[in-house]
Order: C-alpha cells, then sequence, then structure tokens
C-alpha cells in the first residue's frame, strides 16, 4: 500500500495528514513534518497546497490552467510570483520585480506565503522523494462541475 502524506500551510507551520491510517501531523518546517510522519511508516508520496516550482520569469502553466479549471472561482488561484519577488524585503518591492518579470504585481496574500513558499522550493530541490503540487480549489471545482 502506498503512503500518502497531504500537507498544508498553517500559522504553526505546517499540518498533513497520512490518509492510510487518517493520522494528523504538525511541524515548524515541512521537513520535520515528513520525518514525522516517516516515523510511523515510509511515505511515498507528499501532496501539497503550495506551488512547486518558482517561475524566474511569466506565470507557470499551472497556474493559468488551475484558474481555467474553477471558471468563476479563479481568484482562489493566486499566481505565483518570481523567485525573485519571493526574495524581496517588501511586498512593495516584490510587486515592482514581479511586474518587471511576469507583467504583473504580486496579491499580499501570495507575498505572505514567501517563507512557505522559499521553504517548499530549498525542500523538495534538496531531497528525492515524490512530491506533487495539489489544488483543493480545482479538485472542488472538477467535483461540482463547471461554473
Amino acid at each position: 500500500m502506498v503512503r500518502f502524506l497531504g500537507v498544508d500551510a498553517c500559522r504553526a507551520g505546517w499540518v498533513g495528514v497520512a490518509l492510510d491510517d487518517v493520522r494528523a501531523y504538525v511541524a515548524g518546517t515541512i521537513g520535520e513534518l515528513v520525518e514525522q510522519a516517516e516515523a510511523d511508516g515510509p511515505v511515498e508520496v507528499v501532496g501539497i497546497d503550495i506551488p512547486i516550482g518558482l517561475p524566474d520569469n511569466g506565470r507557470r502553466q499551472a497556474d493559468v490552467l488551475a484558474r481555467q479549471a474553477v471558471g468563476t472561482l479563479r481568484s482562489s488561484v493566486f499566481m505565483t510570483p518570481v523567485r525573485a519577488a519571493l526574495e524581496a524585503p517588501d511586498h512593495r518591492t516584490a510587486s515592482a520585480i514581479n511586474r518587471e518579470h511576469a507583467g504583473e504585481g504580486v496579491s499580499i496574500q501570495a507575498y505572505g506565503l514567501r517563507t512557505k513558499l522559499l521553504q517548499v522550493d530549498a525542500w523538495v530541490r534538496a531531497g528525492d522523494r515524490r512530491v506533487v503540487e495539489v489544488h483543493p480549489e480545482v479538485t472542488f471545482a472538477q467535483l461540482g462541475g463547471p461554473r
């Protein structure tokens, strides 16, 4: 049986649920969260509700397709800022950098997630496990039909 860990960001850091035995985990970093889950058995797939793969220029195709899939609810899927914008010291600078590289500013929500976006990016790049990006908004839209 494949053990799957569903993960999302939360105020404390990260929350995850292993679906094989419905166990919940909370940790400050994504790495610590997966280590906790691994203590209860090997995790073969991590599904995370956060963008994986930061662009250097333009929009990610995954974001464009997710927005199309949710139709009228497209504002629930934010466009992932370019890497340089996420590394900016403040929202104003981040928006200016993103406009230069992607043609649009950065939402407060996206900028507020910068620490977690950069953390996941570094964790995925350093590891060798299977990690997939999930969009609950897209799943719910597919279950509910077109809008």
